[in-house]
């Protein structure tokens, strides 16, 4: 996946962050973050993040996620490609700033800890 550009920057109902396809995947294996951006490179700040669903997506499709709170959907585009429309369900604008920048994440393998496991662990050690 690619990110292509932000449209309609700083108007909520509008903004979108657009990216294209290169080859099939599955976007649940995607995170999209909003960092910091100084000089002429991203900084390790991130202040808001949005892990796709999982969804199988072909090259050629778009992915369009708004800033605003919405329900995703999908249309198809001509050439038989389709759209698929996320949304980060925020209540400001996400892109108005020069100083943030978006990345995208392919992170296919991850980890996670119940909180309750993170607890029980923390009692056993002490």
């Amino acid at each position: 996946m690619q990110i292509q550009y932000v449209a309609d920057q700083g108007d909520l109902s509008r903004e979108r962050l657009v990216m294209r396809v290169r080859q099939d995947v599955d976007i649940g294996d995607f995170m999209l973050v909003r960092t910091g951006f100084e000089g002429d490179g991203v900084t390790t700040e991130v202040s808001n993040a949005l892990w796709f669903p999982y969804k199988r997506l072909r090259a050629g499709d778009l992915v369009v996620v708004y800033s605003k709170r919405g329900r995703s959907r999908a249309k198809p585009l001509d050439g038989g490609a389709e759209a698929h429309f996320f949304y980060w369900d925020q209540d400001s604008p996400l892109w108005n700033n020069e100083h943030v920048a978006p990345v995208l994440l392919y992170a296919p393998q991850w980890a996670s800890k119940a909180p309750e496991e993170l607890s029980a662990r923390c009692a056993t050690n002490q």
